[in-house]
Order: C-alpha cells, then structure tokens, then sequence
C-alpha cells in the first residue's frame, strides 16, 4: 500500500479518453490516498472565480502533483514548475495510446530530464500510483542567491526587436544577468532550470506571439520558468506582446505591450524591485547605515581644496605613471578632469625621497597681465618671443635658487659639502631685492612689476623703441645668468634629479578669450624648459619638468606649433566609467564606518536608491558628467545635499531630480565659459538649445547655429566646440550616441564618422547632462 497521498491531478482536456481514463483510475483508489482531479482546460470558465490561484491554493496543500503530458498544455506546464518551485513532487505521466506531442517534448527540453511514466489504461494508471512509495520532492536551495548576476533571462531562438530592445534596457539598468539562449544552449534541462531560477533574486521572460517561429517551444519553456519563479516567491517580469499566448487563467501574471516603450516602463518597476531584494540578503557595509549618507565625506571636487586627502583615494593610472617616469613634458586634460590632482600626487611621491628636487609652481595669469601689456605689446613678433622665454628661463633659475636654499637652511649646516656651495649661492640670489621673499606667486608678481617698471623708465620720451637681444637682457636679468647657471649646476650635483612642475597657467586668463600672447607665453615655457633640461643633463643632473595644462587650449591655440609632434603628451581625459565608480567608492570608504573592502555596488545601495527611470542610478549620473571626476562629485553632492536637507537616510529619486537640475545649471555656466576662453563668438551658444528635442537633424542644426552666427566659418567652429566638449554627440551606426570621450577624446576621428555619413542620415544628439538646465524634450 502507497504512503498517504494528498495532491492534484492536472490533465489537458483534449483528447477526452485521457480524462476518463484518469477518472476510472482513481476510482480504485485506497481511501487514504485523496486526490482532486482538475481540468485545467474546462475550469478555466468557472464563472467569478480566478481559477489559477485556486489551482496554486490545491498545490500548496498537497505533498505531490501528478501531471498528464501526453499533450502539453501552458497551464499545466506553468503548474508543473510551481509545484516545483513549493517543493512538491512532481510526478508526470503519459498515455502511449494517444499520439504525445514527442518532438515537442524533445524540443523543449524539460520534460524528458524531469522523466515520465507511461501507462495505457486505468489500471495501468491506478497501479503506478498506488506503487508510489517516494515523495521526496526534487532538492534545490532557492535561498543561496547570486548578487553579482541577480536575474536570470529566458530568451527564444530568434531574436527580434522585443528581445533587442529589452536586453537593452536590462543592461542599461545595469541588472547583471544570466541567461538561456537556445543558439548557445540548445535545450532547456529542468535541472539547469531549478537551478538558475533558485540562484536568482528576479527572473525575466518574454512570451512569442503563437504566430511566431519556434513559438511554440520558447513559450512552453517560458511557461514552466515562470512556474517555479512563482513557486520559489522570487520576482517574475513575464512580458508579452499583444494578447496572446498565455490563457486568461494566468493573465494576471503578464505585463501586455503594443509599443516598444511599455518595455522600458515595465523594466524601470523590475528594477528598484529587484535591487531591494538583493539588498534584504546582503550584511551592511557600514557600521551605522541610518546615518551613513550624513556623515558621508565627498571631499572637495577641486585637487586644490582636498591634496592633502588626496593620497588616501587617488588611482594611480598609467598617465601618472609615465609622469612619474619622466616620459612626458605635457599634461593634457580638460577642466574637472585630474590634472591638478596628477600634479599634487606626483609632487608627494617625489618628495618622499629627499635627494629629489621639485619646484612645484602655480603662476596665476593675471601675473602676466602687467607683463604683457606693459612691455610686450611694444615688442616686434620676434622680440617677443626672446624676451618671453628669456623671462621664464629666469624665473625657474631664480625658483630653482629659492627652492635649494630653502630645502638645505639646515641640513647644510651639517654637511660639509654642502656648506660652501650653500653660502655661494645665498650670496648670490638676494642680490635681487624683488625676489628674495615671499611665496612664488608674490616673487613673480614683483619680478614682472620691477621688469615692467625698467622697461618703462627705458621707453620714456620714445614713442618707438627697438631692443636688441643684448639691451633685453640688460632690463630683464638683475644677475649674470651664466655665473648664476653655473652656481646652480654646482649645487645639484649633489642631488638626485630636479623636477620642475607647472600647473595653473590657464587660471586667471582674460576672461573673453584667450590671447595670442597667451599661447605665445606657453610656447616660450616649453622651450624655456627645454634649455634648461639640456643645459642641466649636459652636467649629468637628471631634469624633468612638466607642465600642466587644459588640453582644449592646447588643441584649440597651440595646434600650430611646428614642433609639437616632438612634444610628449599624457592625457588624463577619462574613458572607463569603471574607474570613475572607483575613484568615487575609494572617496566613500575615506569616510570612515565602513567594513572592509566593499565593492563599489555594495556601498552604492547605502547611499542611494538602485534605479530611477529604468537605469542604475550611479551609472545614470556618470552618464551625465561628461566623464569628468569633478562633475561627477559636483552632481552627487546636490543630490546629497537635498536627501540631508529632507531627512532621507539615503539619496532618493526626488533628491536625484531636484540635484540633477542644480547641477545641469551649474554645467552649463561652466562649460560656457570654457568654450567662451578658447573663441569668444561662442558665448552663450548653449541657451539656443534650450526647450529643444534631444535629437537633431542637419536641418535643425544649421538652423541653430544660423541664430548664433551668420558667418558659415564661426558656425563650422561652434559645432565643432560644442563636439569637442561633449554638448553634442551623433547616433552611431547602431543607434547608439556617441560623444568625443566615446572616440577617446580624437576629434578627427570624430569629424571622420560624422563626415562619413550623408546630411539626411546625421542625428545630432544633445548630451543629457544639459536636459534640466535647458529644458531639453528627451525622446
């Protein structure tokens, strides 16, 4: 005699023998076993009454469930995977004498791992099951969840546009996933089934309309997921286009479509969903995770206002590297993006060993102001540029001067070879009353007054002044520069290397553009520095120097140079998102409270909510800074701001919006100005986009730039600013946009792309960082 039996009996109702065969069967039933017989085909009309959860209700109150699959019907296959799912056994038969939808069976895959009895009659039937002696359902942990791939997706052989548009949007919400792909798979097992859908936190399926190919398949796959989904209690997005294939009974169960927008709808409520899920399971990162968000520290977004923190969270790439190495002579990056925070990093390593030299300078511009008004706006081409660069090979020597006698005040005093040489040289710099004092940007400040002051007194009563080379070097220099190289090159022998670092020579620059003589200045440096470099190694003394400078002003003003292929380049613009979310966890695990070495997902869940409109919401501001580090610590502290203001324990979606717009503004003034420093025309060009579409045709475009210049050659340069800073970007070849930090910052890779493609096939795409502040209509 079988064991107590309490359990359902699924059957489909075509053909009909199979129903009264199952009926006969249990009429010889032992009193003890009970069963309730359910066609799941004819119940599904039971009027007032929503058939499948009472079906599931019967489940749930069974210990086994016995399903006929002779002919496979989506209720009973949904059915088999639920039973599963509640840890129920499954036990499924078939009638050999009515024709089994076995190449159907074989297709799908499950069926046949699962196993099957077979039986002829009522009899046959009713001995199998009085011979069931095991009930133990199939094993599987449904609480060992994966988090790094949280959700498990079921996808049909062919893929269209629903399967496209849909894989889209789950990694643009960034829902790590795993998934069954027939092309790579073939069949489904139900053993590999149990166990992906037990790993998952949320599943998603999208059904195939009947008329579809391999239909069918798929949907009896989907089916029997989505069953053990249920089952298991995990998160179900079941997704089907139009009305058909599930049966009303499960109708519930599906979220409907007839637009491919209603996907990005349907995902956007899956995600916040699923992210809490993972989140229920997950240990706290922090100590405190109530007041995590309050004490969260950003730091400053300006290297300035936070070098003496910065070794604590900086990355070390490989542009620091190659500076570290002495392979560059130029720094590139545009404004926001690092080059400070390079400079001050590299000037902190290279302290550490005491042997080393550094000269960390940060001239302000308007320094150079006096300089340039009063001296070489009455200099010929030629002269100007001896006299600049004789300036600034000046200036470092006395900087170089000022720097040894201060590192050595007091080591010379105990160490004899140094002593001599020290006192030599002391001698000899405050000769010079104007620079002996004070830090570097007054010392310069009074070397350019007295320079400027000389010159003046020379110019009196002469309305056109011409100075040789010799009578140049008589008012600019107050030392012999020969006797004071010498001293110099005498002192460093008994150092390692000298580093010379320049940083700030854009800051402070005419506010309406910059000026010829502004890239003249930068040009004479480098071959200020160059001289000096020769000079010195000549005499065996390693010399690095470097200069660090917006790499729109040296793309933009200093382009011409004939030599500037020699020049070696670092740039520090950023490309990996990756390592932007890196240097943002690093700032957050700085703030103390934190356990270990969490990854940057786990200590985001602490501080904001996973998604807003459909998308991972880290992922969604870093698509709104134009990869700029500043930007991004900007936008996260608006946001930031507005969750401590309302008493929020993390940042949520209001606090994202109304930070978002804050920001937006604040982006627009700043990049105005950047784009005004470099060509004046383009000043306020941003506010002719306010109010438009997101994306524009050539038509739209040429009308946009016709409101901000008539002249067809000032609009080819605002268009091809507003590319170079990244307000503008273009649809690539599959639809997505691209940006210049898309192409690696290569601007004639750029213009290649978009050159390469016909008028009426180019779609301008405005960056969404500058949506909010200028009211831009997203498509």
């Amino acid at each position: 005699m079988s064991p107590e039996i309490s359990g359902l009996m699924a059957y489909p109702a075509d053909p009909e023998e199979i129903g009264q065969t199952i009926c006969r069967s249990l009429e010889g039933l032992n009193k003890h076993e009970r069963f309730r017989q359910l066609n799941s085909w004819e119940e599904s009309d039971v009027p007032g009454r929503f058939i499948s959860t009472e079906v599931l209700k019967l489940i749930d109150g069974g210990t086994a469930f016995i399903a006929d699959i002779t002919r496979l019907n989506f209720n009973v296959v949904f059915e088999i995977g639920y039973a599963i799912g509640r840890k129920k056994r499954a036990i499924l038969v078939r009638n050999d004498r009515i024709l089994p939808d076995s190449d159907l069976i074989r297709s799908v895959g499950i069926f046949d791992t699962l196993g099957y009895k077979s039986y002829t009659d009522s009899t046959s039937l009713a001995s199998f099951i009085t011979s069931i002696t095991d009930l133990a359902p199939l094993k599987f942990n449904e609480t060992a969840t994966s988090i790094r791939t949280p959700v498990y997706l079921i996808l049909p052989q062919i893929k269209g546009d629903m399967e496209t548009r849909l894989i889209a949007r789950i990694k643009k919400g960034r829902l790590f996933y795993r998934s069954f792909d027939p092309e790579e798979h073939g069949r489904l097992s139900a053993q590999e089934a149990i166990e992906n859908v037990a790993l998952s936190h949320g599943v998603i399926i999208p059904l195939l309309p009947n008329h579809y190919t391999n239909a069918e398949v798929h949907n009896y796959r989907a089916a029997f997921v989505a069953g053990l989904t249920i089952g298991m209690q995990k998160l179900l997005l079941f997704l089907q286009s139009g009305e058909d294939p599930v049966p009303l009974d499960y109708r519930d169960l599906v979220r409907s479509f007839k637009f491919p927008d209603q996907i990005d709808e349907y995902v956007s409520e899956f995600a916040p969903a699923l992210f809490e899920s993972v989140q229920s399971v997950q240990p706290s990162v922090v100590t405190k995770p109530s007041t995590f968000l309050m004490q969260l520290t950003l730091g400053a977004s300006s290297a300035e206002n936070e070098f003496q923190e910065l070794g604590s969270y900086y990355i070390e790439t490989d542009e620091f590297r190659r500076a570290s190495r002495s392979e560059v002579q130029v720094v590139l990056g545009r404004k926001g993006s690092g080059k400070t925070a390079l400079f001050f990093q590299l000037r902190d390593r290279l302290r550490r060993d005491k042997s080393n030299v550094i000269l960390d300078l940060k001239p302000e511009g308007f320094q150079l102001i006096k300089f340039k008004d009063q001296i070489l706006d009455y200099l010929e081409k030629g002269t100007r540029e001896h006299t600049i660069t004789a300036f600034w090979e000046y200036l470092v020597l006395l900087e170089i001067c000022h720097k040894l006698l201060q590192k050595d005040k007091s080591l010379h005093l105990r160490d004899h070879r140094l002593y001599k040489p020290y006192r030599n040289l002391e001698s000899f710099y405050e000769t010079d009353e104007y620079v002996s004092e004070g830090d570097f940007a007054e010392r310069m400040l009074k070397l350019t007054q007295r320079i400027a002051q000389d010159f003046e007194a020379m110019r009196a009563g002469k309305a056109d002044l011409r100075l040789s080379s010799e009578e140049i070097t008589q008012f600019l220099y107050k030392h012999n520069v020969v006797a004071l190289r010498s001293q110099i090159v005498h002192y460093l022998q008994q150092k390692e290397s000298l580093w010379i670092l320049f940083d700030n020579l854009d800051k402070g620059w005419p506010p309406h553009g910059i000026k010829p003589e502004d890239v003249l200045s930068l040009r004479c440096l480098l071959d200020a520095m160059t001289k000096l470099k020769l000079a010195f190694e000549r005499e065996h003394i390693p010399t690095t120097g470097i200069i660090f400078i917006r790499n729109d002003v040296y793309e933009n003003m200093v382009a011409a140079m004939p030599d500037r292929g020699k020049i070696a380049q670092a740039f520090v613009d950023w490309t990996d998102p990756a390592l932007l979310l890196e240097l943002l966890r690093r700032r957050f695990v700085c703030t103390g409270g934190v356990k270990g070495e969490p990854t940057f997902e786990d200590l985001w869940r602490q501080i904001c909510v996973s998604h807003i409109q459909g998308e991972e919401t880290g992922h969604y501001m870093l698509e709104r800074t134009l990869m700029r580090p500043r930007s991004l610590i900007d936008f996260l502290r608006f946001c930031r701001s507005h969750a401590i203001n309302l008493r929020h324990e993390r940042i949520e979606v209001e606090d994202i919006e109304h930070g978002e717009e804050q920001y937006s503004n604040q982006l627009i003034n700043d990049i105005g100005y950047e784009m005004q420093d470099v060509f004046p025309p383009a000043k306020d060009c941003l506010y002719e986009f306010i109010e438009c579409p997101s994306e524009l045709d050539m038509e739209s475009m040429r009308s946009i730039l016709l409101k901000i210049s008539s002249d067809v050659a000032v609009q080819e340069k605002v268009l091809g600013l507003l590319l170079w800073y990244g307000v503008l970007g273009f649809r690539g070849t599959k639809g997505e946009p691209k940006y210049i930090y898309s192409v690696r910052y290569d601007m004639k890779r750029m213009r290649s792309l978009i050159s390469k493609r016909e008028d009426a096939d180019i779609v301008y795409v405005i960056n969404p960082a500058f949506w909010k502040g200028l009211e831009v209509r997203s498509h």
